[in-house]
């Protein structure tokens, strides 16, 4: 077992797919034994955004605070906010943006491919 405290974890700034304001936190990963799962936090500052992407894996996204849209190809699916649950598919273009006046954060956990 272990336990970390989120401080001692790096806070990663994401640049992938044109991303802005966004910063993520790898905080438990292979290194810490996982075998299966990554778990990471992602914060998403106020006019900020993850810009469209895919994956083969699939997302688990549960969201801390704070309220943004979530963007497939064809542009606005929904606005996610806390305690929400998200569950985005493999392969599926996806955007985050933060809209609002505070920090969108969530929790996002992702399956190591094989």
């Amino acid at each position: 077992m272990i336990k970390k405290k989120i401080d001692d974890v790096e806070n990663e700034v994401v640049t992938k797919a044109n991303s802005t304001q966004t910063r993520v936190r790898w905080l438990i990963t292979k290194d810490d034994g996982s075998t299966h799962f990554a778990t990471r936090r992602f914060e998403i500052q106020s006019g900020g955004e993850v810009g469209l992407h895919e994956h083969p894996e699939e997302h688990h996204i549960y969201v801390l605070e704070g309220e943004a849209g979530f963007y497939d190809e064809a542009g606005f699916k929904f606005t996610a906010k806390r305690d929400e649950v998200i569950f985005i598919p493999p392969n599926e273009l996806h955007s985050i943006k933060n809209d609002n006046d505070k920090p969108f954060s969530f929790i996002c956990i992702i399956p190591y491919l094989k």
